[in-house]
């Protein structure tokens, strides 16, 4: 590869890196540092506190914008597969690990939502698993094919020979009664139109029966 090449490559690629940092829409004050390569840290824990590999916080503190119209988001990570890459493509990847010999507690992932204000009605999501086929810019464009085959929102998985004991636990204070619920819901279909609910499976069993929704509170089977 020639020299001229290898310049009009790094020019391509910093062209590309530049578009999805505007993507981002980023606010970008005067000391924000822009990488373009990875960044690999390690280091061992042997004192007291919290070990961590990475922590940072962003505070919000825009009292005179419109409400709803600025969002703080403690990490962006987005992995991107060009095309003619059939590959795996993790947007975010964690691990916990407990090495033989530790008696650890093990959390993948941790996602939390921490609310100060009790007249704060607003929606309040430790997890919110979002399905996209474009950039937040294109937001309002809906496209002709929705491109979800084979999209599962929810993947509960394990190595052969492995797996989870439980597949999904409810702890002692998970639910609770609030102003809007004074019965707290286990499972909220109520924004889906019932039409739409209709035209869904709700449970898929391996003799191929499927639970439906009849309408009107009842439910019928399908094999």
């Amino acid at each position: 590869m020639n020299l001229r090449l290898v310049a009009a490559v790094a020019a391509v690629c910093s062209t590309i890196a530049q578009a999805d940092v505007t993507q981002l829409r980023a606010a970008t004050p005067p000391d924000t540092e822009f990488r373009h390569g990875p960044t690999i840290s390690e280091w061992t824990h042997q004192g007291n506190g919290i070990a961590y590999l990475f922590a940072g916080n962003v505070v919000l503190d825009s009292p005179d914008a419109a409400p709803f119209t600025v969002a703080a988001v403690g990490a962006q990570l987005n992995a991107f597969s060009l095309a003619g890459s059939n590959q795996v493509v993790f947007g975010t990847a964690t691990e916990a690990w407990a090495m033989p010999g530790s008696q650890s507690v093990l959390t993948g992932l941790e996602a939390t939502a921490i609310n100060m204000e009790p007249a704060n009605a607003a929606q309040k999501v430790s997890l919110f698993s979002t399905y996209k086929t474009r950039p937040d810019t294109e937001y309002a464009t809906v496209p002709d094919d929705p491109s979800n085959l084979n999209a599962q929102a929810v993947r509960i998985e394990s190595q052969p020979g492995t797996g989870f004991e439980r597949g999904v636990v409810l702890a002692k204070y998970s639910l609770h009664a609030s102003r809007n619920e004074p019965r707290p819901i286990l499972l909220d279909l109520r924004e889906v139109p019932p039409d739409q609910v209709a035209g869904w499976d709700l449970i898929a069993l391996p003799d191929g029966c499927r639970l439906r929704y009849a309408g009107h509170g009842e439910f019928t089977t399908a094999c």
